[in-house]
């Protein structure tokens, strides 16, 4: 009793105004997290992992952002649980691929049954790629190739290296990131830092705030003879705060794009989100009165006419007809806009002057650092993870 009067004396601290209790937790722990309440800041995440969503609909990279988060917090407990929070916030990425693959086989199937009776009725992929062109000719954001998170998989790579001394995961995971910081020089040769035995001190800056989620409104080319209209998610440019941070000579580099990450994710989602559309239309055009089977061109009659969709078909769209749900627009907005990173000798003063937060002494008893700095328009705050 006395843990949840605890947490829910957390969650009115920080003042948060999601109306998702997952959020909530989110936004609570990420501020107490910055604010160097490590373990208060590791309850709320726990407390989102079983909490109620609200019907929020729960997106796959903030899951990894969690787990990554719970990392950085026993970084700067320095406790061993670090290691457990990396490892689950990178194989998340795995299975995040695998379900979503299933998830639009599912989907497609879905889409065959309802739609095979329907005159003209273009393919699924011609549908879903002509609205995700029109859409990334206005976008700002550009997705990556790959579901991945490039933060995650670094940062574990550094904790194995130190930590674990697992050179060879630590190397596997570099090379991995790489290919999507491929201009990144600490990046290139963090694994043979890592293989030296001398002792470092890694900087991360998070810089500025990621992007918010908005709603596009369009008629898809294939799908107008039957006047469907979709209302489809897009990403907004996020707000860095700074092109670099400057510490003994060296600048932070880019390591990836908290935008992008994102757009990865919305777009495997937003194929689901139209594929559901779609289907949940067409659906309604069966239902209100089928639809002539002829020589394309596609019309709506009343049941008793000639050559309508047949009862399978009908069933079929009855079935579908609470498939669709409104894209949810709320996400978890205390995200950085992107990651920079930058790696130097760990100094015989143990101080640093980075440029422009100014001197931070790394403790005595920390043989390989890893300093967080995050700012952006409401955190401007340091944290110091032990590696050792």
């Amino acid at each position: 009793m006395g843990r949840k009067i605890y947490l829910i004396f957390i969650i009115a601290l920080c003042g948060c105004v999601n109306t998702s209790p997952y959020l909530e937790n989110l936004s609570c722990g990420t501020d107490n997290m910055w604010n160097g309440q490590h373990n208060q800041s590791s309850d709320c995440f726990d407390m989102a992992e079983v909490s109620d969503t609200g019907g929020y609909q729960v997106k796959d990279y903030e899951k990894i952002m969690l787990k990554t988060y719970s990392g950085l917090n026993n970084l700067a407990l320095g406790n061993n649980f670090a290691n457990q929070s990396f490892r689950q916030a990178y194989s998340l990425q795995t299975q995040v691929v695998q379900d979503n693959s299933d998830e639009i086989d599912s989907m497609q199937q879905e889409f065959a049954k309802t739609a095979k009776n329907i005159a003209g009725m273009p393919s699924l992929d011609y549908i879903v790629n002509d609205i995700n062109e029109q859409l990334d000719k206005e976008s700002l954001v550009v997705a990556m190739r790959d579901f991945v998170n490039p933060y995650t998989t670094w940062l574990s790579a550094i904790y194995d290296g130190i930590a674990n001394k697992d050179y060879a995961n630590a190397e596997n995971y570099l090379k991995r990131v790489a290919e999507f910081a491929p201009d990144n020089k600490f990046v290139k040769s963090d694994i043979n830092a890592i293989r030296s035995g001398k002792n470092f001190v890694w900087i991360v800056f998070e810089n500025g705030s990621v992007g918010q989620l908005y709603e596009h409104a369009l008629a898809p080319r294939g799908l107008r003879a039957w006047n469907i209209h979709l209302t489809v998610p897009d990403l907004a440019r996020g707000k860095p705060a700074l092109p670099y941070l400057e510490v003994s000579g060296e600048r932070t580099q880019f390591l990836a794009s908290m935008d992008s990450i994102v757009k990865t994710d919305l777009l495997t989602h937003r194929d689901n989100h139209i594929i559901s559309s779609v289907i949940f239309e067409i659906g309604k055009i069966a239902a209100a009165g089928g639809v002539v089977i002829g020589t394309g061109k596609a019309t709506r009659k009343n049941q008793s006419s000639q050559g309508l969709l047949m009862l399978g078909g009908y069933m079929a769209a009855s079935t579908i007809m609470n498939m669709k749900k409104d894209w949810d627009l709320r996400s978890w907005q205390s995200l950085p806009y992107d990651i920079q990173v930058a790696r130097i000798n760990m100094p015989a003063s143990r101080k640093l002057f980075i440029s422009p937060v100014g001197e931070i002494k790394i403790p005595s008893d920390i043989k390989n650092a890893v300093v967080f700095i995050r700012i952006s328009d409401k955190y401007n705050n340091v944290i110091i993870g032990k590696l050792n």
